[in-house]
């Protein structure tokens, strides 16, 4: 016997179906529907009515995310529309003349789904989260990002991308599972990179100046999209943390080889370099990154065994990027692929396309991006030089990036400084909110501490021929010039005021209670200082002049850094600075001039450090 008051479903009458009252009518309909949806054989124009229907209903504006669903979207998620979805389209498409018409079924099907993830609030998100989980879903959508139809796998890529927003989720997948996904997702950037090109290369109009950049900019967009994607399904649980990096790389080391391929992706005519180069070069930084409450090259009894353990996981990160083929020119391109492109370059690019303020605009969009291009080869430099030589990292290697370093270590201007759009751009590439004036020369120390250790320094101006494995990116001369000792001393006195001026800055916002910005400032003046005072001891004091005050700057970097966690309440933090910054002290020279009010300065830090480390144990127990 039928439902009293039960419904029939047809085609003919879609709206009157999903127009049911909710709560227990509309789900029951859905259920219906749902049903009818995954019986084989189901007429095509059912498919394409219902799934249109039901997609028009679930779209929203987007400021509707993360709000919370309407009662439509809540009786589809009750009727099983998660589960109906994987179901639907993960069903081999059949081979009749309505081929087109089902797949574009299934692309409302992932739609609907998607505006489901999307405009889930807390509380509706673990629910469908659980039943993604539980029902296997993603192991369903995964296939589908390598569908030939590019609305089916961006579809199912951004399906994925909202759910890798929830930290629990992604938590719930195997290491192998999140690692197999992101080398998917890389493959879908690039196969949308070459979809893209050849688009703009068979463009009806033949001629690159007439093609509407407009047409290009959503798929370009949706390239940055789905590396940050990449980015959350490779971010380690808890934050920050080395371990499980080490095993994803280990289960999936070839994401590397795809990141670094994002990361060096070419520019497409009359579109240069786009954010999705910028995101591929910060997600591959991250990988390879030392924990933030950690200052390389700074240690303490304190923190020694933990600093041992959180090392040894992340020189084998590092090993992992070393053993893939090519790494170093790889590294090297990452940085190349965005310098061979001048500001002037862009702007023709745009120009084409562009006028007045949007065109300003885009060319500093494109900036910002080639800024975090910049830091981060930086950043992976610099980690690289902490574990040259359990990585085996050559001396040709380390020579290979010192141009790298040292076009990084030239003066940034501030802000006042610019006088022309040149001047603005370049502050706005290399500036203050990038920190390439301070990464610059702690890569540039960093690899000369490594030449000195090694007894590599002063032969290299005697070499007549370049060394095997040297990057062509460079050239013997150019090495040799970098590593002149008269050089050498010109950037020390450089860097020793870049220390100074950086620890100025996180002053400055210390200042204006910016707490979580002053701390990495002081930290980075910290880097630079501890990597000038190691050159020091590797070349036996045959630069000491160029670095008189190093020290004395290292410990009031980290007594800086640990005041800064302190107005944090991130105890632990300033526990390890504080111990840092009177360990530090006890080796500085009386002519270095420390003011004893600093060392009692910090002292006192390491009691309230410590104070406040108990009562948060204290009260966590109560």
């Amino acid at each position: 016997m039928p439902v009293q008051g039960s419904i029939s479903v047809t085609t003919d009458n879609v709206e009157e179906v999903l127009s049911l009252p909710a709560p227990e009518r509309l789900t029951q309909g859905l259920k219906k529907v749902f049903s009818k949806l995954l019986e084989p054989g189901q007429n095509i124009r059912f498919l394409r009515e219902y799934t249109t229907a039901i997609e028009r209903r679930l779209k929203r504006d987007p400021s509707f995310a993360g709000q919370g669903l309407d009662d439509f979207g809540k009786a589809c998620v009750s009727a099983g529309m998660v589960m109906t979805v994987a179901g639907f389209v993960s069903r081999p498409q059949p081979p009749t003349v309505h081929f087109r018409e089902y797949q574009l079924a299934q692309q409302n099907a992932l739609a609907s789904l998607y505006h489901i993830c999307v405009g889930c609030d807390s509380t509706e998100r673990i629910t469908v989260a659980e039943q993604i989980l539980t029902g296997g879903v993603t192991a369903r959508l995964m296939p589908i990002l390598d569908h030939d139809n590019w609305d089916l796998r961006s579809l199912s890529a951004c399906i994925l991308i909202t759910l890798a927003a929830d930290t629990a989720y992604v938590g719930c997948l195997t290491i192998a599972t999140r690692g197999e996904i992101a080398v998917c997702l890389c493959c879908v950037v690039l196969r949308d990179l070459e979809r893209i090109g050849d688009r703009i290369e068979n463009h009806p109009t033949k001629m690159l100046g007439a093609v509407d950049i407009n047409e290009f900019h959503a798929p370009l967009a949706h390239q940055q999209h789905v590396l940050r994607g990449v980015g959350d399904f490779l971010k380690p649980h808890p934050p920050h943390a080395v371990r499980p990096r080490l095993e994803l790389l280990k289960a999936k080391p070839e994401v590397l080889d795809y990141l670094f391929d994002c990361a060096t992706m070419p520019g497409l005519p009359g579109y240069p370099l786009s954010a999705a180069n910028a995101a591929a070069s910060d997600v591959l930084a991250k990988l390879v990154e030392w924990p933030p409450y950690l200052v390389p090259g700074v240690s303490t009894p304190m923190d020694s065994a933990l600093k041992a353990r959180e090392w040894k996981a992340l020189s084998q990160c590092l090993t992992i990027v070393t053993s893939r083929e090519e790494w170093m020119e790889k590294v090297v391109e990452v940085w190349m692929n965005m310098v061979e492109q001048t500001h002037q370059d862009i702007k023709a690019m745009f120009e084409e396309h562009l006028e007045g303020p949007p065109l300003d605009e885009a060319v500093e969009s494109v900036c910002q991006h080639r800024g975090t291009i910049r830091v981060s080869a930086l950043r992976i430099i610099i980690n690289l030089t902490h574990a040259a030589e359990s990585c085996g990292i050559s001396n040709a290697d380390i020579e290979s990036f010192l141009h790298i370093a040292y076009a990084a270590s030239r003066k940034v201007p501030s802000r006042e400084e610019c006088q022309t759009r040149d001047d603005h751009l370049m502050f706005v590439e290399r500036g203050a909110a990038h920190g390439e004036s301070i990464l610059g020369p702690i890569a540039l120390t960093r690899l000369l501490v490594v030449l000195a250790q090694r007894k590599a320094l002063n032969g290299i101006q005697g070499l007549q021929k370049p060394p095997n494995g040297l990057s062509s990116s460079t050239c013997l001369n150019h090495v040799q010039h970098i590593t002149n000792p008269d050089v050498i001393r010109r950037f020390l006195l450089i860097a020793l005021e870049r220390v100074k001026a950086n620890t100025s800055v996180g002053r400055d916002r210390a200042t204006e209670a910016q707490y979580d910005s002053a701390l990495p400032a002081f930290t980075t003046s910290a880097e630079l200082a501890v990597a000038l005072v190691a050159f020091d001891t590797h070349t036996k004091g045959q630069y000491s002049n160029e670095i008189v005050g190093a020290r004395r700057e290292l410990v009031i970097a980290l007594g800086n850094a640990s005041e800064m966690a302190l107005r944090q309440k991130v105890y632990l933090v300033a526990l390890s600075f504080a111990y840092g910054a009177v360990s530090a002290a006890e080796t500085i020279p009386d002519g270095e001039g420390l003011d004893p009010s600093i060392i009692e300065k910090n002292k006192r830090r390491i009691l309230q450090a410590e104070e406040g480390t108990r009562n948060v144990y204290e009260g966590s127990r109560t």
